[in-house]
């Protein structure tokens, strides 16, 4: 546990200036990552672009393992028994039915309350319960709404 006057040293570390050592540019010590005394000598900007050039040259290599682990952390379950639900789903979105537009893996849907995994889902139709909030009762109201609206404009189209 941090003391008080651990908390004031770590502060005003954090409130110095450091060089990046990829981009060469002096930034504020809230530039950088820390773990509690130690400062990362990328500044996160660099950081970012360095893990993502990593991850995209790794050709599959690391991508699998890195996927397993977190749905192992998020959800409990292997990247084994996601490919048998993405299987059993036959590569198809729970909702819509429909093959994912682009090459990116399906969503793993689960109910926030619960943690209980519900199925996998394309990146719209998990945006569409996110935005929803995974209620109920807004999705009527929208499904409610289109109606509405779509039967005043075929009412135009017909007058």
């Amino acid at each position: 546990m941090t003391t008080p006057s651990d908390q004031a040293a770590i502060a005003a570390l954090k409130e110095r200036d450091y060089t990046c050592s990829i981009c060469r540019e002096v930034k504020a010590g809230t530039e950088f990552r820390w773990s509690l005394y130690k400062r990362d000598s990328y500044c996160k900007v660099c950081r970012r672009a360095r893990d993502r050039d990593r991850y995209k040259n790794s050709n599959g290599a690391g991508k699998d393992r890195v996927f397993d682990q977190s749905l192992r952390r998020l959800y409990g379950i292997t990247l084994v028994q996601y490919n048998e639900m993405l299987a059993d789903q036959e590569h198809l979105c729970a909702l819509c039915g429909e093959k994912p537009e682009t090459d990116r893996r399906m969503h793993v849907d689960h109910d926030h309350a619960t943690g209980k995994i519900r199925a996998l889902l394309c990146h719209h139709c998990n945006l569409l319960l996110g935005n929803a909030k995974d209620s109920i009762e807004r999705l009527r109201q929208a499904v409610a709404y289109l109606e509405f609206h779509h039967g005043a404009q075929e009412a135009e189209g017909a007058a």
